[in-house]
């Protein structure tokens, strides 16, 4: 099994929004192409950070959740180590890809 580790505490905070900012993340992680050679990614985000928008989450995230098919998929493969407050609140978002994802199917 071979693991990766994403340490976001480099990122500003402690608030992260916008849809842009994920993507740039995303991208500058190359997310897209490391997700498909791990068995797991546990995500670090530090204790500081108390609010991360749906907005943001979908541009790092969102493409994984929507890959991974099913929010027990994408916790399968995606173990965050966030603020307690944070764990619901990054699950809601996760769940609101999935959503999206069935929305734009019909």
């Amino acid at each position: 099994m071979t693991n990766l580790t994403i340490d976001l505490s480099q990122e500003d905070g402690p608030v992260w929004v916008g849809l842009d900012r994920g993507l740039a993340v995303r991208e500058r992680l190359e997310l897209n192409h490391r997700e498909d050679r791990v068995d797991h990614i546990d995500v670090l985000i530090p204790m500081s950070i108390y609010a991360v928008s749906s907005s943001f989450f979908q541009g790092l995230f969102g493409p994984s959740v929507r890959k991974c098919g099913s929010i027990d998929r994408f916790e399968a493969k995606f173990r965050f180590a966030a603020p307690d407050d944070l764990q619901q609140v990054l699950r809601g978002h996760a769940l609101m890809a999935l959503w999206q994802r069935m929305r734009s199917e019909r």
